[in-house]
């Protein structure tokens, strides 16, 4: 019994060591973010007072404003576009016997392997040659069409991991393929699709490499292009940075409370299944 409690205070301390050193970046970030420029010289790691707000405002005025809306636009039409017909096509390599079902998914999953900068050129080319440089589709249209390996092979693992009796009874009361797809595989899925949709989230928001290149008009410019710019700004103004990263770190957490639940439960569910 003693040497039971002896591991548990052990793990406990560990485990708090670890949250404390995840969570201070954090803290020293929000620190940074509401102080002076004549504070951060002469305290750069300790509160001070009077707190600046006004950092938030040359934030939000020089490298946000845009880019918040942008990046909203193109992270929902990302979302509902990749997500949508990934769930499609897991559907399809999960309960359909087609010839080459097996070396397709193959392939499928052989794209999961090969490094995305490796494509970053012939991307580029492709939307210079369609016209689309310097339009929010030239982040959306690949966002949806050519970044859904993983979410295929993770929602093609569990849908056929579901009963086939279920399936078979709804064939045999006359469902066809859309109200199986529509009216059981994704309520019985509905927490697996909100994991892989908070991880297309994620991916989407903090993208900068494709966005930099496609988006060169001010007004185009996603949050991480407009964080950036403030960062490489002649004149340094680092509790304006600060307070940038900040804003562009509120949609994200605040996405994680109010989806925390859904997330473990569906990367629970995943781990059973794989």
């Amino acid at each position: 019994m003693r040497n039971s409690r002896v591991l548990n205070v052990i793990a406990y301390s560990m485990l708090s060591l670890l949250a404390m050193l995840q969570l201070a970046p954090l803290v020293i970030l929000l620190m940074i973010s509401v102080k002076s420029i004549s504070q951060l010289g002469a305290k750069p790691l300790v509160p001070t007072l009077p707190i600046y707000l006004d950092n938030y405002v040359r934030a939000w005025r020089i490298g946000i404003r845009y880019g918040i809306v942008n990046s909203v636009t193109i992270t929902v039409a990302v979302l509902v576009g990749n997500v949508s017909l990934s769930s499609v096509a897991a559907y399809v390599f999960a309960r359909h016997n087609f010839p080459g079902k097996g070396v397709l998914f193959s392939l499928i999953l052989g794209l999961m392997m090969i490094p995305g900068i490796t494509t970053l050129m012939t991307r580029y080319v492709l939307i210079r040659d369609l016209g689309l440089l310097n339009t929010l589709w030239a982040v959306i249209l690949p966002g949806i069409f050519g970044a859904n390996a993983f979410n295929i092979f993770v929602l093609r693992t569990f849908f056929a991991s579901l009963p086939e009796e279920i399936f078979e009874s709804a064939r045999l009361d006359g469902a066809g393929h859309v109200t199986i797809f529509t009216k059981m595989i994704l309520p019985l899925s509905w927490a697996i699709i909100s994991s892989v949709s908070i991880l297309q989230v994620l991916g989407c928001w903090n993208d900068y490499i494709w966005p930099s290149m496609v988006l060169q008009r001010l007004k185009l410019r996603t949050i991480s292009v407009g964080l950036v710019s403030l960062f490489t700004n002649q004149n340094p103004d680092t509790p304006a940075q600060m307070a940038g990263s900040v804003i562009a770190s509120l949609p994200l957490i605040i996405l994680f409370f109010l989806a925390m639940r859904t997330f473990i439960q569906g990367l629970s569910a995943g781990a059973i299944k794989l």
